[in-house]
């Protein structure tokens, strides 16, 4: 009796901590400072699992582009930084604090397609500057915490990368709609076309059709429904640029 009322007793606590710091799961109690801390070291691990682009005129192009971009950010205060990733993959991903990574297959598919390339990066700027990791992790975080009260001394070795356990925090469906409302609003305010990303969307999905061994690993990242197209063909056609300035 004595042993469960002192796990109850931990478990309220534990609780009330949640409540606390998180209130729900659209806040984030991880500070900008952290989030950098963890976007540095995920920029390390990736420079050490992955052979980099920093020298060709795609390299060039997604600098430029990037830093177009970051001209009509509201969260300024963090150190982002453009890369391109050796590889055949179509996928983009960013890390919290700023970093933002785009490989080589995804600009292979879209060649010479500045307006998509702008809608893909703002498309991942949106998640940074939405918190949206931060959140996840501090929802994770939470989770974690819980099993730790409930199950003392768990003798569990986590030995996933910090870049392998952020990517596995898959995005929700509205935040998916956030960052890709943020990516139209970003490409338009830097003057590039929002159509972009429907004309992005579209070859995705011919290529998905075409591919036997499953869809491109941005779609399994990033699904792509009829309704997230929908949503932002709506957003093209009425202009509604809410995000950036």
């Amino acid at each position: 009796m004595h042993h469960t009322a002192k796990k109850m007793t931990a478990l309220g606590m534990a609780l009330s901590c949640v409540l606390l710091l998180t209130g729900c799961r659209t806040r984030s109690f991880l500070s900008t400072k952290q989030e950098v801390a963890l976007g540095k070291e995920g920029e390390r691990e990736v420079e050490q699992a992955y052979r980099l682009d920093t020298s060709s005129a795609d390299a060039d192009r997604v600098r430029e582009i990037g830093e177009k971009l970051l001209q009509h950010m509201h969260r300024r205060n963090i150190p982002y930084s453009f890369h391109v990733i050796k590889s055949n993959e179509i996928n983009a991903f960013s890390l919290p604090g700023g970093p933002v990574y785009v490989y080589r297959g995804l600009l292979d598919m879209i060649g010479s397609n500045n307006n998509a390339l702008a809608c893909i990066i703002g498309h991942e700027l949106g998640h940074i500057n939405a918190r949206h990791v931060a959140r996840n992790i501090s929802s994770s975080f939470v989770n974690n915490v819980l099993i730790a009260v409930l199950i003392p001394n768990p003798n569990i070795q986590n030995g996933a990368s910090i870049v392998t356990q952020i990517l596995s925090l898959k995005y929700s469906r509205d935040e998916e709609y956030e960052a890709d409302w943020r990516g139209l609003s970003y490409a338009a305010k830097s003057g590039y076309n929002p159509e972009g990303m429907i004309q992005f969307f579209k070859k995705l999905e011919r290529l998905s059709r075409r591919q036997k061994g499953g869809p491109p690993e941005w779609l399994r990242d990033h699904p792509l429904t009829r309704s997230r197209i929908a949503r932002a063909e709506y957003i093209i056609e009425h202009h509604m640029y809410r995000y950036g300035k």
